[in-house]
């Protein structure tokens, strides 16, 4: 099982790279330390528009766009028309229950759905990975790997201050492919896995993160001291999430004690307080009656759904029955858990 302990120290970490805007990284090749600037908004722009000058280099050089290459490999018997209908209709099979999933609420119907979820994103996976080995290289994938490029000889560098480029240009121009390919990946790996999906959420929900933001007033200057233009995409998105979850902390009951072992637990009790909010408030809109049962809850997600009101008033008359004073399991006995 793991430990809290060591689960929180990674999120500080994380949280340590978010505040300074780089990552520690060391090449696996040489050995050599590295810091990885995290991009802001203006630099990201930027990167877009060279996007746009390197797209129009590679069809300058004879490149098919990507849609021309599908369309000449259809021609040719190479890749078929039923295989992108396939890929298109997948796609949008598996926005809709994307979509489905975020309105859910209890943790069984979402292990149903995701279990859905899998074959079909399985699929997808295996007919796009078949098209992109056909296409081959088109005037997008030579301008993104321009762009991934260009990345990595701004943003690593040598020092914690972030002033001594690791690579100058010329450097860059030299590097074989193998070296290259090694930046590339750490690069990758740092987005796609370090910061990527939930990881962010994760800090926010974090006590010794939200400790500290209830103090700067949702105000992101007030915290970082620095114009929202001039943090980084990472900054950015953790105060997005901090002012979502301190919403949500400020409107809902608290966990118990045991939910802050993991910010995965955390996170699952105000979201799902948050949908169950929501789907009475759709109720009472439509007329429904209330009192209805969520097939398939179980004990915790049944004490995260009682709402706080009603939990007060039975509580009173419970505890004036009990001549005064209730154990906390006399109360989870009252609601049949």
């Amino acid at each position: 099982m793991n430990d809290p302990k060591n689960i929180y120290l990674r999120y500080k970490n994380l949280y340590r790279d978010i505040i300074f805007g780089y990552s520690e990284e060391r090449f696996k090749s040489n050995k050599k330390k590295i810091y990885i600037k995290h991009l802001n908004d203006l630099e990201t722009g930027q990167s877009e528009r060279k996007y746009q000058d390197y797209l129009f280099l590679g069809k300058e050089r004879g490149l098919k766009t990507e849609d021309e290459s599908i369309e000449f490999l259809i021609e040719e018997g190479i890749w078929s028309k039923k295989k992108e209908d396939k890929i298109e209709s997948l796609e949008d099979k598996l926005s809709n229950l994307k979509n489905t999933k975020h309105k859910l609420i209890v943790k069984a119907q979402l292990s149903q759905l995701e279990a859905e979820i899998k074959p079909l994103s399985d699929e997808l996976y295996i007919l796009s990975r078949e098209r992109t080995d056909n296409i081959g290289m088109t005037a997008e994938s030579f301008a993104n790997k321009k762009i991934s490029e260009m990345t990595i000889q701004s943003s690593f560098f040598k020092d914690r201050d972030l002033k001594q480029l690791f690579y100058s240009e010329e450097e860059f121009d030299y590097l074989g492919q193998i070296e290259v390919n090694e930046a590339l990946a750490m690069y990758g790996e740092m987005v796609s896995r370090k910061f990527a999906g939930d990881e962010l959420r994760r800090v926010a929900v974090c006590p010794f993160f939200m400790n500290v933001y209830v103090l700067c007033d949702d105000n992101p200057y007030n915290f970082f001291g620095k114009s929202i233009l001039s943090l980084t995409n990472f900054q950015v998105a953790l105060m997005s999430q901090a002012k979502y979850f301190k919403s949500l902390m400020s409107n809902h009951k608290s966990p118990p004690e045991d939910y802050y072992k993991t910010p995965d637990k955390i996170i699952e009790w105000f979201e799902l307080q948050s949908k169950t909010a929501d789907a009475k408030n759709s109720m009472e809109d439509k007329g429904e009656a209330g009192g209805k049962t969520l097939i398939g809850a179980n004990k915790d997600e049944i004490k995260s759904m009682e709402s706080g009101e009603e939990g007060v008033m039975n509580l009173n008359k419970e505890i004036k029955k009990h001549g005064g004073s209730m154990e906390f399991e006399e109360i989870l006995k009252m609601h049949g858990l």
